[in-house]
């Protein structure tokens, strides 16, 4: 056979060339089709957000644990409008018995983007700090002090004392059990305002320190890191969203003094930068 040929069965083999082909070979896209996952409430009705309700409208949901503590509530100017509220109860840490967790599987890719809106009630009370949504990879394995270097990241996002916020990392590098903090420099969230928190991951090659990491509070840039250690490669790429918000922390003393409520909208999961940072996605009303 001519070195041609051999190449050409090669490339068929690889899924770059088929019979007939013609021209330049055309490499596939990495990972599977980029849709997005876009859930909104307004369908809903009112009520307890059940495990059912969740399962319909996120199709890779794996498992949930909101109890009653998770509701589709009203918007107070638009009636129309459906949120999900969490509750954070008084004197309660952790997420078996304050907010709550769900976790969705989605197609793996090197890249995602996540974006969505959060409102913290009036008074709120934010005390030491608490978890709120990210992506991750391999699930939730790297998370709650259990860390899997190259196995598994996560880069779920805490709230701290008065609102500070920050990306809760856990990754190959980090220096202490529980993940590193990677700051929303001059960010807080204020109770009664809807918030938007945009984030891209995309995850390293091999084992170099090229993975990205980058936020938007509010449509604004703050943070920027692309010397990461995600992963080792081809393991754990952005393939699960971590729905999980609670007060917490391990300790009492990390919990809330009365009783909190969170609001959560729109949560869109693109590859697409424009889609995720697009002005046209206008907080709640």
């Amino acid at each position: 056979m001519r070195p041609e040929g051999v190449l050409l069965l090669f490339l068929c083999a690889a899924g770059l060339a088929g019979p007939g082909a013609a021209g330049p070979v055309q490499v596939r896209p990495r990972g599977p089709a980029a849709r997005p996952i876009r859930v909104t409430f307004d369908e809903l009705p009112p009520g307890p957000y059940t495990r059912a309700a969740a399962a319909a409208q996120w199709k890779g949901l794996r498992w949930f644990e909101l109890a009653e503590r998770g509701r589709i509530v009203a918007g107070q100017k638009n009636l129309a409008q459906r949120f999900l509220e969490v509750k954070y109860p008084a004197g309660k840490f952790g997420p078996d018995v304050n907010g709550g967790q769900f976790l969705v599987s989605i197609p793996p890719r090197e890249e995602w983007y996540l974006d969505y809106f959060v409102c913290f009630l009036p008074g709120f009370d934010f005390r030491l700090g608490g978890k709120l949504p990210g992506l991750t990879g391999n699930g939730a394995l790297s998370t709650g002090g259990h860390n899997h270097p190259g196995e598994a990241w996560s880069a779920r996002y805490m709230w701290h004392r008065g609102g500070a916020i920050i990306v809760y990392l856990y990754h190959m590098d980090q220096k202490g059990k529980y993940g590193d903090s990677l700051p929303l420099e001059g960010c807080r969230f204020t109770p009664g305002r809807w918030h938007r928190l945009t984030q891209r991951v995309r995850v390293n090659t091999g084992t170099d320190r090229n993975g990205v990491i980058q936020v938007w509070f509010d449509l604004k840039k703050v943070v920027d890191r692309t010397d990461l250690r995600l992963r080792a490669a081809p393991k754990a790429p952005v393939d699960s969203f971590y729905f999980s918000t609670f007060h917490g922390g391990n300790t009492p003393d990390w919990s809330p003094h009365n009783d909190g409520f969170a609001r959560f909208d729109d949560f869109l999961i693109t590859a697409d930068e424009r889609e995720a940072l697009s002005p046209a996605r206008r907080p709640p009303e």
